[in-house]
């Protein structure tokens, strides 16, 4: 077990179903090729029928919530983090091309409008 990822598993009573969530997390990770440690939560939401999946990284913290049965989680945990993180990655860097220097100081300035 890499110690750049801890996974954590609550609500599940089938080792065989937690070892899949985990491995599926872990190989979501490695093929994104992410950088540094990350810790993952996966529990039972408060929100009946839902389940919280919180990830944490370097600068990253998220959570959201999957409507699925546990048996499922493996399939689509992966999908939903890549997605997740995805967005997260490219928000930024969308938001940096919109960007253009304002003179010659460096500053720079956004071509979106600003809501005050």
């Amino acid at each position: 077990m890499s110690s750049r990822f801890e996974i954590v598993v609550e609500g599940i009573d089938d080792t065989a179903l937690i070892d899949d969530v985990e491995t599926a997390i872990r190989e979501a990770f490695l093929e994104m090729a992410l950088p540094g440690a990350w810790r993952v939560v996966v529990k039972p939401s408060r929100t009946g029928g839902l389940w919280d999946f919180s990830v944490y990284g370097l600068d990253v913290r998220h959570v959201l919530s999957i409507a699925v049965p546990p048996n499922l989680l493996p399939d689509l945990i992966p999908q939903r983090l890549r997605e997740s993180l995805d967005h997260l990655v490219l928000c930024p860097i969308e938001d940096a091309a919109d960007r253009q220097p304002a003179h010659a100081s460096g500053t720079m300035i956004t071509q979106r409008p600003v809501v005050v």
